[in-house]
């Protein structure tokens, strides 16, 4: 009986060691400090015309490249790839192309190229963007024109009604 209860905590001794080295295996980049953290994101020019963003952020640990996009904001689906594979130099700006699909509320994400799992995201408004109509050749001219003939008439009219009372 004794010698049954010595094997079941030898074993159980040696599972939990087992267990302990692999999760100490399994938390490699969590051990290494490997971590991204956002600290600005913004628009520099937000209009119908056109969408300027930037993103800055800090890291730890060797991250050479990053990955930026657009994610739904469950985090489980890419809506927009920014721009994958960049150098890690803490920032990056873009123009979002007057094509995109997006409209709303997105989570806009920074990540390691190489291991996704090392992120940081943070909610992003991003606005449509709406074509403008080009200008009629000649607007500006048709719009005085305009304004000359509703004066003239105006004028026409108050000389005719003051011509008629004399």
């Amino acid at each position: 009986m004794i010698k049954k209860k010595l094997k079941i905590k030898s074993i159980l001794l040696v599972l939990a060691v087992i267990f302990l080295y692999s999760f100490s295996n399994i938390n490699d980049s969590v051990a290494q400090g490997e971590s991204i953290t956002i600290t600005s994101h913004g628009c520099t020019m937000c209009n119908v015309e056109e969408n300027n963003y930037f993103v800055n952020w800090t890291h730890t640990g060797n991250i050479p490249n990053v990955s930026i996009y657009f994610y739904d904001l469950s985090l489980t689906t890419i809506e927009y790839i920014i721009i994958e594979n960049t150098t890690n130099l803490g920032t990056y700006e873009w123009v979002m192309p007057v094509s995109h699909p997006l409209d709303g509320n997105y989570s806009l994400v920074v990540c390691d190229s190489s291991n996704h799992s090392i992120y940081d995201s943070a909610v992003r408004f991003v606005y449509p963007i709406q074509t403008v109509p080009t200008n009629i050749p000649g607007y500006p001219s048709l719009l005085i024109i305009a304004i000359n003939g509703i004066m003239s008439v105006i004028v026409a009219v108050s000389l005719t009604k003051k011509l008629r009372k004399r």
